[in-house]
């Protein structure tokens, strides 16, 4: 598949996400892939890439895993499909099967409900679904007043946050700009380290390949549209950042780090502004994605699940 047919795609199919974007697909593969890449194309008649799982092998103990590209990085994995053509989901699963020589079993973990995916499979194959990961989801308004739509209860917290802030003088938030993206992530990774090294653990983001993939995609995905860096200064100094992103029809929140102060949330400020930013834009859903930590449902998220599906062929 090439650059050109998987931009293409990403752009035809209203159920991608960013973590099936070529800009964080591209980037993941790069710092954090291996094995043998297998990008499995479905094509119409005329030639022209109608369905694709851009995907890998992974040899665990002797059977052949044929497994999405951004798995383990990536809340949601799923193939990428045509809106347009009926039969894409078809045609895919065809092309899985003349692959199949090259797998043993298809892994596919953290599909959300609505993919393709998850419907019927070729006559023979054999299937194993099992309940993932829970990504809470708060619906926006249409009007993009998120604080009105809440209750009185999940308001409070936010706007006593907010008149902390104020009290505490000298504190801004604000999305951050492309020419502040390397900067923004230093401190991402600074702080997300502190509070894991005060847990005594080191935490996801102390990876230099973790690091290395994120200054890569970031750009990218900022290019294509998709990034937000939510940042909160005190007095100059960056003591939240929250790295998200929002494409056509959602919002999402991926990883934070924030500095730890007595008495003041710079997180609830980092999110409100995520989300009201997601909300203004015209996006109906905030994704929290994986996790259940109870500031999520504070928000008013309802929980949804991922499956992880196994197909075997018979």
């Amino acid at each position: 598949m090439t650059p050109a047919e998987h931009e293409a795609l990403w752009r035809a199919d209203p159920h991608a996400t960013p973590f099936q974007s070529p800009a964080w697909i591209e980037a993941g593969w790069t710092h954090l892939g291996g094995g043998e890449r297998v990008d499995v194309v479905a094509r119409d008649n005329s030639g022209r890439a109608v369905a694709a799982l851009p995907g890998f092998i992974w040899d665990h103990e002797g059977t052949r895993r044929l497994v999405p590209l951004g798995a383990g990085h990536s809340d949601y994995c799923d193939a990428l499909f045509d809106a347009a053509v009926p039969d894409a989901p078809a045609r895919l699963w065809a092309a899985l099967a003349a692959e199949g020589a090259r797998w043993d079993e298809l892994w596919l973990p953290d599909l959300r409900a609505s993919s393709p995916l998850l419907g019927p499979v070729p006559a023979g194959w054999r299937v194993e679904d099992a309940a993932h990961e829970t990504c809470p989801v708060l619906a926006l308004p249409a009007d993009g007043a998120v604080l009105a739509a809440l209750t009185k209860s999940q308001r409070r917290k936010i706007v006593h946050d907010r008149h902390r802030a104020e009290a505490l003088g000298g504190v801004e938030t604000r999305l951050a700009t492309p020419v502040e993206i390397d900067d923004t992530l230093d401190a991402l990774f600074a702080l997300h380290g502190q509070r894991w090294a005060a847990a005594g653990e080191a935490g996801v983001l102390a990876d230099r390949r973790v690091q290395a993939f994120h200054r890569a995609a970031a750009p990218a995905l900022a290019a294509a549209g998709l990034l937000r860096l939510a940042v909160v200064r005190w007095q100059g100094r960056i003591v939240a950042v929250l790295l998200g992103f929002c494409d056509r029809r959602r919002g999402y929140s991926y990883i934070n780090g924030v500095a730890f102060t007595p008495g003041q949330s710079f997180g609830t400020l980092a999110f409100a502004c995520l989300i009201e930013a997601a909300a203004a834009e015209g996006a109906r859903e905030f994704h929290f994605l994986r996790g259940e930590e109870p500031y999520k449902y504070g928000w008013g998220a309802e929980p949804t699940h991922t499956t992880r599906r196994i197909v075997r062929r018979g």
